[in-house]
């Protein structure tokens, strides 16, 4: 652990000292809470990795990839845009690649990838969820293990926000950001039991479900810390560790 605190401290020193277009957005991810889950994204690596390159999908902005690859891990990146971080892209050596997993074929042979991370990505897409499933399926080895993270409907927040008449996201806020980060916001939030139905329909087998919160309760949710840790199942962040079926359903 002390080792990956100084990974985490040289990579805020990294976010720190380049200039680019998404570098505002970059250091406010990092201090998001999201060191919490790069730690998580560690630990799942550590228990089910075996050998090979690890493929990210949409790994912007890129600071798994950089934990990773300092880690020793042999690790590629995907991502719509990488020109918004080039700066951090060619100071860090990063290995990635330019590629729009909702209407483009992932550049890389069947079975390449023995590892493939999808980290907060399905609640982002907006043509054919389907179809990119099954994409990142056709270049998973058969051996392999995906992981998909994304919001949980049901978390804490979003079902409180829900009955205050709030909604779980801002509409206007999330479609600015293809203006503003140059990818779009949140399209829709999914159901553990929704997500399963995904996978299960796509060529994948989820072995393992973790639902987790990474946030920090400030202000007015500092009221309810301990309900997630009662009621785990509202947890903000639904994590599948998932193998390959051998026949899709």
């Amino acid at each position: 652990m002390e080792e990956l605190h100084k990974l985490f401290k040289e990579l805020e020193e990294k976010i720190e000292s380049v200039d680019d277009e998404l570098s505002a957005w970059s250091k406010n991810y990092f201090n998001e809470g999201n060191k919490k889950r790069y730690i998580n994204d560690i630990a799942l690596i550590k228990e089910y990795y075996s050998s090979g390159e690890i493929l990210e999908i949409g790994a912007a902005p890129f600071h798994l990839t950089y934990l990773l690859k300092r880690s020793g891990y042999s690790v590629t990146g995907i991502d719509i845009n990488p020109q918004r971080q080039s700066s951090f892209i060619k100071d860090t050596k990063l290995n990635i690649v330019k590629s729009n997993i909702e209407n483009e074929p992932l550049p890389f042979e069947d079975n390449s990838f023995k590892y493939i991370i999808f980290n907060e990505i399905f609640e982002h897409l907006r043509i054919n969820p389907i179809g990119t499933l099954r994409e990142i399926n056709r270049v998973l080895h058969p051996d392999g293990i995906f992981v998909i993270s994304t919001p949980n409907l049901y978390g804490f927040r979003n079902v409180v926000n829900f009955l205050l008449g709030k909604g779980f996201d801002n509409p206007y806020e999330e479609f600015l950001k293809i203006e503003t980060i140059k990818h779009m916001g949140h399209v829709r939030i999914y159901s553990v039991k929704q997500l399963k139905e995904f996978l299960l329909n796509t060529g994948y087998n989820p072995i393992k479900t973790q639902i987790k919160t990474f946030d920090s309760y400030k202000g007015f949710w500092k009221l309810f810390i301990l309900f997630p840790k009662l009621f785990p199942f509202f947890n903000s962040i639904q994590i599948h560790i998932c193998k390959k079926l051998h026949k899709i359903q």
